[in-house]
C-alpha cells in the first residue's frame, strides 16, 4: 500500500500481533489511511513519521487486537444503561433481588411498567426463582417484569398479567400460578412491552459506548426488526463507530429473501449476517434439549423448541436463500437436532454454519461438526456457573458439569472456535480469565488459545479474517490498549483495564474521558 507518511504511530511497548507464526510482541505499529502499514522495531517503525504523524507512546503498557464479540445482544446492555431495564444482576440474594426490584418501584408513578433483567437464583441462597406472589408484594400498584440472566424465562406479576395478551398454545411454556413464562410465550410478552425505536436508538448509542470501554470493536448481534433499523439510524447519522455484523432471527428470512439480500450486504461498519435458529432453551430455565434427564427435575428432558421437520425445512430453506446458519444448541438432543437439519440442507465447510453456545457435545457429534466445518460460538463466561456447588453440577450432575463447555476439547477436534459473551456479562476480559482458569481439564485453555478466540475466531466466523483479528500489515487498525500484559497475569485479567480503543486507527474511548463521552453520543 503505497503512503507518503504515517498517520499513526504506536510505540513504546509491547504489542502482540497474532499473526501465524508471529505473536509478537512487537515495539512498533504505524496506521495510514485506517490500516497498518509496518510492524517491528521502533526504530525502523519511526521513519515512517512526518510533520503530522500522531505518536502515542506506550509506556510499557500492551496493544491487543480488537476484541470481537461473536455473540452479543447490545440493545438489551444499553437499555440498562440508559434506565429503560433496571439491573438486578448484582442481587446476591432472593431478599436483595426484592429489595432492588422495591427501589425501581419507588422510581415509578403508580400504573406505570417496570421491566428488570438479571437475577440469577443459581447464586442465591434459596435456589429458586423468583414469583409471581413476590412481585406482587413489591410492586402491588406496577406491572411488573423480572427477566432471568438467560433471557429464556420470566416472571411477571398480577397487573402485568392484566395487561398483558398470553399466548396460551404452548401450556408448558405458562405457569400461571408462579408467573413463570419460559421461551416463545415469555418473548411474545415481551415483545407488548418493548422500547420503540427513539429508545433503542438511545439503548444502542449507550451499548456502543460501553463496547468500546470493554476493547470491543466488532460485535455480532442478534437482533430484530426495530433494532435493525435503529443501526442503520445510527449509521446514517455517523454515530456508528463498532463493526456490528447483524444475526436477525429466522423470522425475518422472507421479507429479505423477496428483496434478495443474504449474509455479507452492507456497508463497512454494518453488514447482514446470519440467520439465528432457536432449537432449545437453557439450563436455568431447565429448558434445554437433554438426552438424560435434569439431574434435580429427574422427569424433564428438556425441550426442543421446533419438530425435527420443521427445523430441516427452514434450515434448508435459509441455506438455498443464501444465508449463514447460526442455531442455539445448549443440550446434546438440541445440538442433534441441529446437526441433522444441517447435514439435510447439504451445509459445508465454505457455508461456515455456526452453533452457538454448543454446550454439551458428545464425542461422536464433535467429529460431525468437525467434518462440516461448521463453527464452535461459545461463551467462556458461562463456566461462571461450572464447578463444584455450580448451577450445572445441580442441574446436570458431576460427570456431565465436567462435559459441559469443552472448549479445550473443541479445539483439539480441529473445530473453529469463536468466543462471544451473550451478554452474561458484556466483557472479554471477564471471559478469558475464566477461559484460562476453567475449573475441569476440557473447559481450560492457554492465554494465546483463548485471545485467538475472542479475535481471529469471531473474525473467521463473520467472513473477515482477512481485515480484523491481528494486527498484521493490510489489516484495518483495530486494536486496544491495556494497562498490563495479560500474559504475565492471567488469574487477574479482570484487573487490567482497557486504557484506549482505536478502530480504523481513530481513538473512540479513553479510559478517563469514557463516561463524558458516552453521555455525549445520543440521537438526536
Amino acid at each position: 500500500m503505497p503512503f507518503p507518511t504515517a498517520e499513526l504511530i504506536v510505540t513504546g511497548g509491547h504489542i502482540y500481533t497474532l499473526a501465524e507464526g508471529n505473536l509478537g510482541p512487537v515495539e512498533a505499529l504505524a496506521v495510514y489511511r485506517g490500516h497498518i502499514v509496518a510492524l517491528g522495531r521502533a526504530t525502523e517503525v519511526r521513519r515512517l513519521a512526518g510533520p503530522q504523524t500522531r505518536t502515542v507512546e506506550l509506556q510499557g503498557r500492551t496493544v491487543l487486537p480488537g476484541f470481537i464479540d461473536a455473540h452479543m445482544h447490545l440493545t438489551s446492555a444499553g437499555l440498562r444503561l440508559t434506565g429503560f431495564v433496571r439491573d438486578i444482576s448484582s442481587a446476591g440474594s432472593l431478599a436483595q433481588a426484592l429489595e432492588q426490584l422495591r427501589e425501581a418501584v419507588k422510581a415509578h408513578q403508580p400504573g406505570e411498567w417496570i421491566r428488570a433483567r438479571g437475577w440469577d437464583e443459581s447464586h442465591w441462597p434459596e435456589k429458586r426463582y423468583l414469583t409471581r406472589a413476590e412481585l406482587d408484594w413489591v410492586a402491588p400498584q406496577n406491572p411488573l417484569i423480572a427477566v432471568r440472566i438467560d433471557g429464556h424465562l420470566m416472571t411477571i406479576n398480577s397487573r402485568a398479567l392484566a395487561r398483558l395478551t398470553i399466548p396460551r398454545q404452548r401450556p408448558e411454556e405458562f405457569d400461571e400460578p408462579a408467573g413463570l413464562l419460559r421461551e416463545r410465550t415469555a418473548w411474545l410478552a415481551y415483545q407488548q412491552v418493548k422500547p420503540d425505536l427513539a429508545q433503542t436508538e438511545q439503548a444502542l448509542a449507550a451499548g456502543i459506548g460501553l463496547a468500546h470501554s470493554l476493547g470491543v470493536t466488532s460485535l455480532h448481534d442478534v437482533v430484530n426488526p426495530l433494532q435493525i433499523k435503529a443501526y442503520e439510524q445510527l449509521r446514517r447519522r455517523g454515530l456508528l463507530q463498532l463493526r456490528v455484523r447483524l444475526n436477525p432471527e429466522i423470522e425475518v428470512l422472507e421479507p429479505l429473501g423477496e428483496l434478495g439480500f443474504s449474509s455479507g450486504f452492507g456497508f463497512e461498519y454494518l453488514t447482514l449476517g446470519a440467520l439465528k435458529f432457536f432449537a432449545d432453551g437453557s439450563i436455568g430455565a431447565r429448558n434445554a434439549a437433554l438426552s438424560v434427564p435434569y439431574a434435580d427435575a429427574p422427569q424433564s428432558l428438556g425441550k426442543l423448541n421446533r419438530p425435527q421437520d420443521e427445523l430441516n425445512r427452514l434450515v434448508k430453506r435459509a441455506h438455498e436463500a443464501g444465508f449463514q446458519i447460526m442455531i442455539h444448541v445448549i443440550g446434546d438432543r438440541a445440538i442433534e437436532a441441529a446437526l441433522g437439519a444441517l447435514e439435510r440442507a447439504d451445509v459445508g465447510p465454505g457455508d461456515r454454519a455456526r452453533l452457538e453456545h454448543f454446550e454439551l457435545p458428545s464425542p461422536e457429534q464433535l467429529a460431525r461438526v468437525r467434518r462440516l466445518g461448521i463453527i464452535a460460538s461459545m461463551q467462556p463466561n458461562f463456566l461462571r456457573w461450572s464447578g463444584a456447588g455450580g448451577l450445572y453440577q445441580e442441574r446436570l450432575g458431576a460427570e456431565r458439569d465436567e462435559q459441559i463447555d469443552p472448549q479445550r476439547a473443541v479445539l483439539e477436534c480441529g473445530i473453529p472456535l469463536a468466543f462471544g459473551s451473550d451478554g452474561m456479562p458484556f466483557g472479554p476480559l471477564y471471559g478469558l480469565q475464566l477461559a484460562l482458569n476453567a475449573p475441569h481439564e476440557r473447559q481450560r485453555l492457554s492465554w494465546e488459545e483463548a485471545l485467538r478466540a475472542y479475535t481471529l475466531g469471531g473474525a473467521y466466523a463473520g467472513y473477515a479474517e482477512e481485515e480484523l483479528g491481528s494486527l498484521e500489515v493490510d489489516k484495518l487498525a483495530d486494536f486496544i490498549v491495556l494497562s498490563g500484559d495479560p500474559a504475565q497475569a492471567p488469574d487477574r485479567l479482570t484487573e487490567l483495564e482497557i486504557e484506549a480503543t482505536y478502530i480504523g486507527g481513530e481513538r473512540v474511548y479513553l479510559r478517563d474521558d469514557y463516561h463524558a463521552a458516552a453521555h455525549a453520543i445520543t440521537p438526536e
